[in-house]
């Protein structure tokens, strides 16, 4: 069995010693980062059909600015916050095209007919955490999903960490009188 080295397309050149097009590091970075975008964008209540596009236009802007992104340590804060401008440029871009977008088109027939996944608990905090204010569902899954530092959420949000403690404090307590004694049951599984 032979492999072959890619050749470059017109006008670039491979990376030093490999067969990697672009900055040095960026495909590892891609691997890693783009799957967490893609989740925090879920959150986000990204539709579908613009999820994989949000991502792919997230991870383009990292490319671009390489030289800046691959400083950031970590880089997540700067990768959200992008992703959430690159997911508001999709819809706006849906929404001039005449194609309709909202929260109703993010719950899928599938999670709603198959009753095996209609059942599944995690099904059902993210329906409740959908039912959040939108800073409210922000800054928590930021917070629970994510693990991230109030002062980086706060960063990201464009807030101060108090308003995101607040907004955090605030989402715990009604996803709790939502869910009711669920939760428990969830944390002790």
């Amino acid at each position: 069995m032979t492999s072959s080295v890619p050749t470059p397309p017109p006008g670039r050149q491979p990376t030093e010693g490999t067969a990697q097009y672009g900055p040095a590091g960026f495909e590892e970075f891609f691997r890693h980062y783009a799957p967490m975008v893609h989740r925090y964008l879920i959150w986000q209540e990204a539709e579908p059909s613009i999820l994989d596009d949000a991502v792919q236009m997230t991870m383009l802007s990292a490319f671009r600015y390489w030289g800046r992104v691959s400083q950031l340590d970590p880089p997540t804060g700067w990768l959200f916050k992008v992703a959430g401008q690159r997911l508001q440029d999709a819809r706006d871009a849906n929404r001039r095209n005449g194609i309709l977008v909202g929260a109703d088109a993010l719950h899928s027939k599938a999670a709603h007919s198959d009753p095996i996944t209609a059942c599944d608990h995690r099904l059902d905090i993210l329906a409740a955490i959908r039912k959040l204010p939108r800073r409210q569902q922000e800054a928590v899954a930021l917070r629970e999903q994510f693990g991230l530092p109030y002062k980086e959420i706060a960063k990201i949000m464009g807030a101060s960490p108090a308003t995101v403690r607040a907004h955090v404090h605030q989402a715990r307590k009604t996803l709790e009188a939502m869910l009711g004694d669920e939760t428990q049951e969830g944390a002790d599984a």
